[in-house]
């Protein structure tokens, strides 16, 4: 027991090692600029850039130096060069990155480029897929079409919808011009066509707008909470925040009434008072009501 128990502080230690080797970032209020010091508070990278912030599942940075961004390693050493308008967040192993030309591709926790920069729009990768946008000629015009990719970068559903949404649980929402339904992995169409707007699945269901009003279907298409709400949030822990009295403001999107929460089978569990609301996790959502931020139980009790 006592061999176990040294040999897992060894463990503890030697990760706690190559832990303190990564770098910090702080702030020189003169040049309003970030840099990077060591665990000794050595400076590393003298103070150069706008923005420095750590991308904590892949042990790299993001830097910004005169509106462009690149990466860098742990230790300070660049892995992509400041020329990039945008990097995003790594989902699946794989980050969007956009040149100053507006083309999207991704990238590895190396900084190589794994899929070329050839998207004029572009997701995450969730479940191994990845919704991308291509301009196509049609006619006099340019359109742009959605289709997705693997991390592979091939092609595997042909750009062809007037707008897409990310895979959850085997089931993405397309749109063709005209009302939104849901494709499986192979590109069928297997949801039809006939909501104002569709969310993505969480927890077996999914948020869904027809005539004016939201409610929610299955992964079979059924509709299973009725379409009478002005504003629906996502499942999360068995609960989704549902708004009434929401009106559109001028550029279309609900704002105003009041949020509350409903259970599964559309059983109101915490009835609409509240301004603002997130979802459950660990058992509390975070609300706001008069002006006031507090958490809540699944009662709807505050709690710390």
């Amino acid at each position: 027991m006592k061999k176990i128990l040294f040999l897992a502080l060894l463990l503890c230690a030697a990760a706690h090692g190559l832990r303190a080797q990564t770098l910090t970032p702080f702030y020189d209020n003169k040049v309003y600029k970030y840099g990077l010091k060591d665990q000794a508070n050595n400076v590393v990278i003298a103070p150069k850039y706008e923005v420095v912030y750590w991308k904590e599942n892949v042990d790299v940075f993001a830097v910004r130096l005169n509106g462009a961004y690149g990466l860098l390693d742990g230790k300070g050493k660049e892995l992509l060069p400041t020329q990039y308008e945008y990097i995003g967040d790594f989902s699946e192993g794989l980050a969007r990155i956009t040149s100053t030309s507006y083309k999207t591709g991704y990238i590895n926790k190396a900084g190589t480029l794994v899929i070329p920069l050839a998207y004029k729009d572009a997701s995450d990768f969730r479940e191994g897929l990845a919704c991308v946008g291509k301009e196509v000629k049609d006619g006099w015009n340019t359109i742009r079409l959605y289709g997705y990719i693997d991390q592979s970068g091939k092609e595997v559903i042909t750009p062809q919808f007037a707008q897409a949404n990310s895979f959850s649980q085997g089931l993405a929402p397309v749109f063709d011009r005209n009302s939104w339904g849901y494709i499986d992995k192979t590109g069928k169409l297997v949801i039809p066509y006939g909501y104002d707007r569709a969310d993505l699945f969480a927890e077996g269901l999914a948020g869904v707008k027809k005539n004016g009003k939201w409610g929610f279907i299955n992964t079979a298409g059924k509709l299973v909470i009725s379409c009478k709400y002005d504003g629906v949030n996502s499942f999360s822990e068995g609960l989704a925040a549902v708004n009434t009295g929401a009106s559109p403001n001028f550029v279309g999107t609900m704002t105003g009434g009041k949020w509350g929460y409903i259970d599964k089978n559309g059983n109101t569990v915490i009835s609409p008072k509240y301004d603002f609301t997130l979802g459950f996790v660990k058992g509390k959502a975070e609300v706001d009501l008069n002006g006031k931020k507090f958490f809540i139980n699944k009662s709807g009790a505050e709690v710390k």
